[in-house]
């Protein structure tokens, strides 16, 4: 009976989990970093534990919320900073396991402790309890996640200060609402959570829906765009387009070696480009995506190019190939 108020207790958790997965049209969350994700919330769950032994925080306190924010939040600022994530989508779901496996660590510390004190725990009471910690840290890792990846992709500005404040938003925003949710004992928890689940459920289909058309239509710009630059660049057409015209802007201020090596670069990026973006329609359809063995070759061509131009000659190409966060994570996650 034991264990299966514990196995009830965390099956709110994994419904939330599949859920945002079924949700995700695009299927690019790799397994391995899910489980990598949410092993890390459940140590994040221990190391707060610990913290609250130690320090004698007050459980459902604020220190207790801010410190449990900041540690879920600290896997997030070390994905974005590896570039393991860049769409929104992907942030929400990485975000999302690193809650549930902080909340499947709490659930299982909460019962055990309900159980040792009252030895009477029913049915109800155990699946209430994965739900309230699941809705809750679910609710605002993801949250976190989200307006971080947004941050990155400068939404909030492009300077420093303006990312740095960014940021410390998002974690503000996290806290307050993990908060909140701590004070919010006047509202029976039976109704407290059915709302928070109505409203997950609706906003994050919102979410996807949004994430999804900015996509297409990201995708639908680029392609266009680049498959025109590409032909131009080799029928030897430049001032077909605006990018050739400025590139061939560009012939007088380098020498000729150099030059040629600009045009490598930006045909090798845009073929890559293409084809990556591509496979994202492909994944996006449920179709296996195509994976050449070259390519692999052609991204260390890719890194030799940019070394030899060096930083005036990326510089002076950017306004034709700026390659963004997103960029270098569909060319590593999809070629």
């Amino acid at each position: 009976m034991i264990i299966l108020l514990y196995i009830l207790s965390i099956v709110p958790i994994t419904l939330f989990i599949l859920t945002l997965l079924l949700m995700d049209s695009f299927k690019l969350t790799s397994w391995r970093r899910l489980i990598g994700t949410a092993v890390g919330g459940v140590v994040c769950c221990l190391i707060m534990f610990g913290l609250g032994l130690l320090l004698n925080i007050e459980e459902r306190g604020i220190a207790d919320a801010i410190l449990s924010e900041i540690l879920k939040g600290s896997i997030v600022l070390y994905l974005l900073k590896k570039r393991k994530i860049a769409l929104l989508s992907d942030a929400t779901i990485y975000g999302s396991t690193i809650g549930a496996g902080f909340a499947t660590a709490e659930c299982v510390l909460l019962l055990s402790h309900g159980l040792v004190l009252h030895h009477d725990i029913v049915v109800g009471e155990a699946i209430m309890i994965g739900l309230e910690a699941a809705v809750m840290h679910i609710g605002c890792t993801s949250l976190l996640a989200m307006m971080l990846i947004m941050a990155q992709q400068n939404k909030f500005g492009t300077k420093t200060w303006q990312k740095a404040f960014a940021y410390t938003i998002a974690f503000v925003a996290a806290c307050a609402v993990h908060i909140i949710h701590n004070w919010a004992t006047f509202i029976p928890p039976i109704i407290l959570t059915s709302i928070l689940v109505v409203y997950f459920v609706v906003s994050k289909r919102s979410l996807f829906k949004k994430n999804e058309k900015a996509i297409h239509d990201w995708i639908d710009d680029c392609i266009n765009n680049e498959i025109a630059l590409l032909g131009a660049i080799r029928k030897g057409e430049l001032s077909a387009t605006n990018a050739g015209k400025y590139l061939l802007t560009l012939k007088e201020c380098f020498d000729g070696e150099t030059f040629f090596d600009m045009c490598c670069y930006i045909s090798e990026y845009l073929e890559l480009s293409i084809a990556a973006k591509s496979n994202l329609l492909l994944k996006e359809a449920g179709l296996p995506i195509i994976k050449k063995q070259e390519n692999a070759a052609r991204i260390a061509e890719l890194k030799a190019l940019k070394k030899r131009i060096g930083y005036t000659g990326e510089y002076a190409i950017a306004p034709i190939v700026q390659i963004r966060a997103v960029d270098q994570w569909i060319l590593k996650e999809l070629i």
